[in-house]
């Protein structure tokens, strides 16, 4: 460069965008979509390969079916015999035989002959306490397996952060109906009486689904719950082979339905209050909770109560309270299929609704019924 000229500064560089600019300040919620958007993929491969099925036989194709072997001939030539004697051994054949003859298309394709029908199963016995010990794997595995994203109080993004907070609510009352529950079968209903050993598999589970719902490791909430179920798998087994007992005695229908009064007592308690224990009003943040705590022990009380019905019918007969149970069972599983879009916490006569007031009618109705049921049975 000449010393007589100067330099010429460059031009500044060009600006980004402006939206590009604005999306790079927010990194964050990137990052956040960006694991969501993983978590979804996930997800979306699981259910993928659930829904892949082995090919099967199409209904239009025939079975292959062996053929049957010619007949041999015979290996010695029939004698001629004179014509009298064919005309009378001919008189000689009964009319039965030809009757009896098999049609010339069946013998030349046996295929074509009608197959004979599978000889018909010997019905199942049925099992006391399958039902009742079914169902309560079923009111577990529903949240710990087949729910999306399975086991939310104990996940980092649903449970720690409370992203899905009616959701983990509503687990957490389906896991206090399958505590009490569980309780119950293990002290009274696999047990004659007090002086009886416990049942190894029932009390495991118990001790399984007694661990805390929001511990992620040292040990995993639902990796626990899952071998309760197995275990409860394992007792059924059991009763099967005439190793375990389950008695449905009256007394035992007493102390469970003692045990869902009080879950109903207490869940009743919380959706009519106005005011917390310490004289604070109920927020909007609490009302929800409470809604999905309770819909959550509807749910998971209807599936036991319908068991109840299956394995306890003869006791329930000779007291004359099955249109109690069945009210009871309607009443709960009104409660749960309440699924507002938004919960609302509004006053008892304002415009908007307070989903929590609806949702006590049920709830209270049910508890009314099984105390009264409690009630009958105890009388003689």
């Amino acid at each position: 460069m000449s010393p007589d000229k100067l330099p010429v500064p460059l031009p500044p560089p060009p600006e980004p965008p402006k939206f590009l600019k604005a999306l790079l300040g927010q990194r964050i919620l990137l990052v956040v979509v960006v694991i969501i958007l993983f978590l979804g993929l996930l997800f979306g491969l699981k259910m993928f390969r659930k829904k892949e099925t082995p090919m099967a036989v199409s209904p239009g194709e025939a079975p292959v079916t062996a053929k049957a072997p010619a007949p041999a001939e015979s290996e010695a030539p029939v004698p001629a015999q004179p014509p009298e004697a064919q005309i009378s051994r001919k008189a000689e054949v009964p009319k039965t035989l030809a009757l009896t003859k098999t049609p010339k298309t069946a013998q030349e394709h046996p295929s074509l002959a009608p197959a004979l029908p599978p000889p018909e199963a010997a019905p199942k016995k049925k099992l006391k306490g399958e039902a009742f010990t079914r169902a309560l794997i079923k009111i577990m595995d529903d949240q710990v397996n087949k729910n999306l994203f399975g086991w939310r109080p104990n996940s980092i993004l649903f449970g720690k952060l409370g992203l899905t907070d009616n959701v983990n609510n509503l687990q957490l009352g389906v896991l206090e109906v399958a505590r009490r529950t569980v309780i119950v079968l293990n002290e009274n209903m696999t047990r004659f009486a007090v002086t009886e050993a416990y049942n190894p598999q029932v009390n495991e589970a118990l001790n399984f689904l007694m661990v805390s719902p929001d511990k992620y490791w040292f040990p995993s909430a639902s990796g626990k719950y899952r071998e309760a179920m197995e275990d409860l798998a394992i007792y059924i087994e059991e009763l099967g082979k005439d190793r375990s007992r389950f008695y449905t005695r009256v007394d035992n229908i007493i102390v469970l339905f003692s045990n869902y009064k009080d879950i109903l007592g207490s869940s009743f308690h919380n959706l009519v209050k106005d005011t917390e224990a310490d004289g604070s009003p109920i927020s909007w943040f609490k009302s929800d909770d409470y809604f999905s705590f309770s819909q959550g022990v509807a749910q998971g009380m209807a599936e036991m109560l319908e068991a109840v019905k299956d394995d306890f019918h003869q006791e329930l007969q000779k007291k004359n309270t099955h249109k109690l149970l069945e009210d009871a069972i309607h009443a709960l599983h009104a409660a749960s299929h309440l699924h507002p879009w938004i919960i609302t916490n509004g006053s008892k006569d304002g415009i908007l609704a307070n989903h929590r007031a609806n949702m006590s009618t049920y709830i209270g109705e049910a508890e009314h019924l099984v105390a009264t049921m409690q009630t009958v049975l105890a009388t003689n």
